[in-house]
């Protein structure tokens, strides 16, 4: 609700604030994407022997979420960069932009919890890659994230931008989420040995080399034969 010129006094008296949040966040977007590709990295074992689907749902939903990510910090330090000398009404309209795409854009990464779930689901080897209670993990996380999305009807009270369940209660599910998906990545490399127990390798497409090469020596061998 603040007037244009509120907006720019907040952003003249803490410029030094946002702009070092805005770097700050732009490199921790960076490893945003290395980090999804571990869980899906992990998944992909679950799907050896049939079409990666969930794999690849997951890194195409981490890729609009890092792009969303650093796109957001990028925006925040354009809006600090002239913000002294910028017209109030523009600077107030691209803080607008800046809050509906950190707050609006949860539904990818909803997906994202939702293909990891039914990954883990999915799994039915004799070493799980990750516990079943994960798969509940990503799915409470997929929903509860989800109040963010009603920013857009409200400009005061709890689903406002700067509400709790607009802003806080969707970073602190985020936060929560994080923590026990890096716990268990983590678990699950010293634990692992890059091949889930159970799981057939004869359709993955990265199947070890040596049975390759024996194929491949058949093939020269009869093409031999033949000449």
């Amino acid at each position: 609700m603040a007037t244009p010129l509120e907006v720019q006094a907040f952003y003249v008296e803490n410029l030094v604030q946002i702009r070092a949040g805005a770097w700050i966040g732009m490199v921790a977007s960076a490893f945003y994407y290395p980090w999804g590709a571990a869980i899906a990295a992990m998944t992909r074992r679950i799907e050896n022997g049939r079409p990666p689907i969930l794999t690849y749902t997951q890194l195409g939903a981490v890729g609009v979420a890092v792009f969303n990510s650093v796109l957001y910090f990028f925006w925040m330090a354009f809006c600090a960069f002239r913000a002294d000398t910028m017209d109030p009404e523009l600077l107030r309209t691209l803080n607008d932009f800046q809050f509906i795409l950190l707050e609006f854009e949860v539904f990818p990464l909803s997906l994202w919890a939702v293909a990891i779930g039914l990954a883990i689901l999915l799994d039915d080897s004799q070493r799980p890659v990750f516990p079943r209670y994960a798969a509940w993990v990503n799915f409470w996380f997929a929903g509860l994230v989800m109040t963010g999305q009603f920013m857009i009807f409200f400009k005061t009270g709890p689903l406002a931008w700067n509400g709790l369940l607009a802003l806080y209660w969707p970073a602190a599910v985020f936060f929560i989420w994080i923590c026990i998906m890096s716990a268990l990545v983590i678990q699950g490399v010293k634990r692992g040995d890059g091949v889930v127990e159970g799981a057939s390798q004869d359709r993955y497409p990265s199947a070890p080399i040596e049975p390759m090469l024996v194929r491949v020596a058949a093939h020269n061998g009869s093409g031999q034969a033949g000449t």
